[in-house]
């Protein structure tokens, strides 16, 4: 049984402890609650960074990935034993096959994006009707 503030004696499982700057790592070993993948990526370098650790609180099993420009970060958190290999992750479909990051634009980049094109858009209509109502009256 395990507790919400720690481990219960026993109850610890083996995970992958590793750091690497050249884009993966399956070696190392730790115990832990839960096993823990981090990423950072820069889209602009392509540089990559994982570390691959255990966690002593208990977690929910999963991954959450935030972006801001061109850096890129992925958490995941899983329960089994060796679970934060590369092979485990997409295995249990917490991680893409590919092993790169997703080149898609977050939502809130994709709604200023089209708000932009939006008032471009609206700006030459109006140069447009402003154009033909001067020449044609």
């Amino acid at each position: 049984m395990r507790c919400e503030q720690g481990i219960i004696a026993g109850e610890t499982i083996l995970c992958f402890d590793c750091h690497s700057d050249q884009g993966t790592c399956n070696d190392g070993e730790c115990e832990g609650a839960v096993c823990i993948k981090m990423e950072t990526s820069n889209r602009d370098n392509e540089r990559r960074t994982v570390q691959k650790g255990c966690g002593e609180e208990v977690e929910e099993s999963g991954c959450q990935q935030s972006s801001f420009g061109s850096k890129w970060t992925s958490r995941c958190v899983c329960e089994r034993s060796l679970c934060n290999g590369d092979a485990a992750l997409v295995a249990a479909g917490l991680e893409p096959s590919s092993g790169t990051v997703a080149a898609s634009l977050p939502i809130t980049q994709l709604i200023l994006l089209s708000f932009v094109l939006f008032f471009i858009a609206a700006s030459c209509s109006l140069l447009l009707i402003n154009t033909l109502c001067i020449h044609c009256c």
